[in-house]
């Protein structure tokens, strides 16, 4: 692979040339600090921009248009980055090749068309489009207490703090979208492409130069931004943790402990962690969880743990009755101070770290996870692919206890069926 980055003044390409696929990848990304009074709006804005322009004024008129560059694919999300925000456009194409001519000129300038020419007249965006993605966008908020175990880990967030960039719930908030009307979502329009910080990244084997050519051409953006943000989330760390039960229209109760990471260095949040997560939790029929939980005492079906990075959080998450709650508790105290006290095996470390390295070679056989390899080493520092891999393998097991010895219980949480009436919040 071949990675260059072309500074445009206003904005930078990344390329990426590679012939292992027969399809390529732009994405257009803009990044901004995370403001939870703009999350709505960004959602909202997003949707309204894929989902029709000036030249494409229907739905309809869109997916004809992406059907004849052979089928293109072309979607909009916003996601959060610790303490930031990113809206993305990703455009998936086949490689030029295969194709007529003139179709790469055409395929680049398409999510450039629909970003720079939306459907707005008089400083508002079509009324009709409007109401088509709002009503989508408040049937996916209302939608989140469909879901015990999303839920329970949205109402564990805000329990620790309601505040912090880790609690907000990045689909949007009812209240603010009512407050969205066509002109306001203009100016949220024109606050992206004002003050977001944007990268573009191109992947596949193409002739890159040409590509950023097309691209300068299609993007002619002259506002200069400079933005530098601390991705990292410091959630405070509780003296003694919380103990919250909530009810909820559930079959089944949802158990959740959330912990703090404390002090971690960058190798131990991008290396460590993980292997120590893979024998904790998250390894499946081999993980600590598993076996005392589930496999030792059949408390659950779904047992696991997860790892925020730019949080600093630890998430352990079953599906329990809520009469094991404390049993529960003390399975999870047994299996993390066996992890700080050494109590696994040299076995336990290697099978972790062929996971783990198993799970970054299958992130090369995709364009996303090439094009998120490089985004997260300009973004984070973190290392490209086969270095990776190397630090990864030297890892010891004394690494692993240190770590243990840096997680700190910052709430327990059970979302119980309709009968647990008791909150003690």
């Amino acid at each position: 692979m071949e990675y260059k980055v072309y500074d445009c003044k206003t904005y930078r390409i990344h390329t990426i040339k590679t012939d292992k696929f027969k399809n390529c990848w732009m994405e257009i990304m803009f990044r901004h600090e995370l403001l939870k009074d703009e999350i709505t709006e960004n959602n909202m804005l997003v949707d309204v921009l894929m989902h029709s322009s000036k030249k494409y004024p229907k739905r309809r008129d869109v997916s004809i248009a992406l059907e004849n560059l052979y089928s293109t694919q072309l979607r909009g999300l916003v996601s959060r980055l610790g303490q930031s925000t990113m809206l993305s456009f990703v455009t998936e194409f086949l490689d030029p090749k295969y194709c007529d001519d003139g179709y790469l000129k055409d395929v680049i300038g398409f999510p450039f068309e629909m970003i720079l020419n939306p459907n707005v007249t008089d400083n508002e965006f079509d009324n009709r489009s409007f109401g088509i993605i709002k009503n989508r966008i408040k049937s996916d908020i209302e939608s989140l207490k469909e879901n015990a175990t999303r839920y329970a880990f949205r109402r564990t967030l805000q329990k620790m703090d309601e505040n912090s960039p880790s609690s907000f719930y990045m689909v949007g908030y009812l209240d603010d979208l009512e407050n969205i009307t066509p002109a306001s979502l203009y100016e949220t329009y024109k606050n992206v492409l004002n003050n977001y910080v944007c990268d573009i990244y191109v992947a596949g084997n193409l002739d890159m130069d040409e590509v950023v050519q097309i691209i300068k051409e299609k993007f002619d953006i002259r506002t200069l931004k400079q933005e530098e943000i601390n991705l990292y989330v410091s959630n405070k760390v509780r003296k003694t943790n919380l103990d919250i039960v909530e009810k909820g229209k559930y079959e089944q109760d949802t158990f959740v402990m959330l912990y703090n990471l404390v002090n971690l260095s960058k190798k131990e949040r991008d290396f460590v962690i993980h292997l120590f997560n893979i024998i904790f939790g998250n390894g499946g029929l081999t993980s600590k969880l598993y076996k005392y939980l589930r496999e030792e005492n059949s408390l659950c079906y779904v047992v696991s743990s997860m790892y925020q990075k730019y949080d600093q959080l630890l998430m352990i998450y079953a599906g329990i009755d809520k009469k094991d709650k404390n049993k529960c508790i003390k399975l999870v105290n047994k299996a993390l101070t066996e992890m700080a006290n050494g109590d696994f095996s040299d076995d336990d470390l290697e099978n972790a770290k062929k996971t783990v390295i198993s799970s970054i070679k299958m992130s090369e056989d995709s364009l996303g996870g090439i094009v998120n390899n490089y985004l997260f080493n300009d973004l984070d520092d973190l290392p490209l692919y086969e270095e990776r891999i190397k630090l990864f393998k030297e890892i010891t097991k004394e690494e692993i206890i240190d770590i243990a010895k840096k997680i700190k219980l910052n709430v327990i949480y059970l979302l119980g069926g309709e009968d647990n009436a008791r909150d003690n919040t």
